[in-house]
């Protein structure tokens, strides 16, 4: 099989044309799961550095815990070109990572079980998965047509993808009349110096370095660390450390979710690394967090405690400890997602612009042009003020970075 061969044609058809001009030549085809395509045909379309949460093996792992989703295919003269993975919200979201009002802050007031969700399920940063080619542009054109196609006959008011890149949901959004790039949060991630947490201190701010420095002393008297790899029997250890954590901010499932999640992961052929807090006086697991290597980047992905961790651990683990870990294996980028950003800003990480891609059913339900301006204006404007670089400067005309 050809490394872009697309699935055999068993999927539904969805959309071989699209109603505001796009040629017949691309084929778009709904299929029950991931698991219909191959995994090299699906990661070759896959950012190689950014792409860790649309990789084929993530996806999997995601269905053998939740379930198959549907996945649009994108194909041309049998050659695959693009894939999309959507999912269902069924209930509220009490953490309001998925909550599309509160997101938006009220610029799109429909709920959440409402709309078709667009890429990974539940994942708070995402790529495009598609030819990078001169067939990009037509084959996002035509995914995103049958999305909306396929939220419509659901009876759904429309289709979002979230926490994309900001550069990516505006290239999106130019693929397709009626979709619409909406700013709705920042992502946090670090540069990792080869010299890890130690260069950081030589270019920080004294006043933050003095802060750094004292949470690692504090951390250190009573904490230790240790790094190990996913497998099995520390699936078992971390999963109630976890579950207590994605709990108290709102995720259900409890322990056995947690434990299936990971294991799901080590099935898929996902390999994750696991930062382990144990107390100096009985060598007690009090802290974990769970992370992945993916190109030049580790993303930080689940953490957890049961309360009584060595003061500091959240940081230690997550930040300080990740970056010299990232370090010493030769890894550039250290991602550490969303929540707590202003905490992650405040000891060396930078901000970088996320948003959505809205796709209404109907056309006459598009955001009014005007608020949405200003909704992307303001809501750039506040994370600027703390973090401007050149990346926000897309969302503030008149402005440069």
């Amino acid at each position: 099989m050809s490394v872009l061969s697309a699935p055999p044609d068993h999927g539904q058809p969805v959309a071989n044309t699209s109603a505001f001009g796009t040629d017949d030549v691309v084929k778009v085809r709904l299929h029950p799961g991931a698991a219909d395509f191959h995994d090299q045909s699906w990661d070759a379309l896959t950012d190689p550095d950014g792409g860790f949460y649309t990789s084929h093996r993530w996806i999997r792992s995601l269905e053998r815990v939740h379930g198959a989703q549907p996945v649009l295919a994108a194909a041309t003269e049998g050659r695959l070109r693009g894939v999309l993975p959507t999912w269902a919200s069924t209930d509220s979201d009490r953490s309001g990572l998925f909550d599309l009002p509160e997101m938006t802050r009220g610029l799109i007031p429909v709920p959440s079980e409402q709309v078709l969700w667009l890429g990974p399920r539940r994942a708070t940063a995402s790529t495009l998965i598609c030819t990078r080619g001169t067939e990009r542009t037509r084959t996002l054109a035509a995914l995103l047509d049958a999305a909306r196609r396929f939220a419509a006959e659901q009876h759904l008011a429309g289709a979002v993808m979230p926490y994309l890149s900001g550069a990516q949901a505006l290239e999106a959004a130019a693929c397709h009349p009626l979709a619409q790039a909406v700013l709705h949060t920042a992502d946090a991630a670090v540069t990792v110096p080869k010299d890890g947490m130690r260069a950081l201190e030589v270019a920080a701010r004294s006043k933050d370095r003095r802060q750094w420095r004292r949470e690692r002393a504090l951390f250190a008297r009573s904490g230790t660390v240790e790094w190990t790899t996913l497998t099995a029997e520390v699936c078992t250890r971390i999963a109630p450390l976890l579950a207590a954590t994605r709990n108290k901010y709102g995720a259900a499932g409890g322990t056995s979710l947690m434990r299936r999640t990971l294991t799901a992961q080590i099935s898929s052929g996902v390999a994750g690394v696991v930062a382990l807090a144990r107390t100096r006086d009985d060598d007690t697991l009090r802290a974990a967090a769970v992370f992945y290597r993916h190109g030049t980047t580790l993303y930080g992905r689940y953490w957890g405690t049961g309360g009584d961790a060595p003061p500091y651990s959240y940081f230690e683990l997550t930040f300080y400890a990740g970056v010299d870990w990232a370090a010493r294996h030769g890894i550039r980028h250290l991602h550490l997602s969303v929540p707590a950003t202003a905490a992650k800003r405040s000891r060396g990480a930078r901000t970088t612009p996320l948003a959505l891609v809205y796709l209404p059913a109907a056309p006459d339900t598009r955001i009014d042009a005007r608020a949405l301006h200003q909704h992307n204006r303001s809501t750039a404007q506040e994370w600027s003020r703390q973090d401007f670089g050149r990346s926000w400067a897309h969302w503030i005309p008149g402005e440069t970075g």
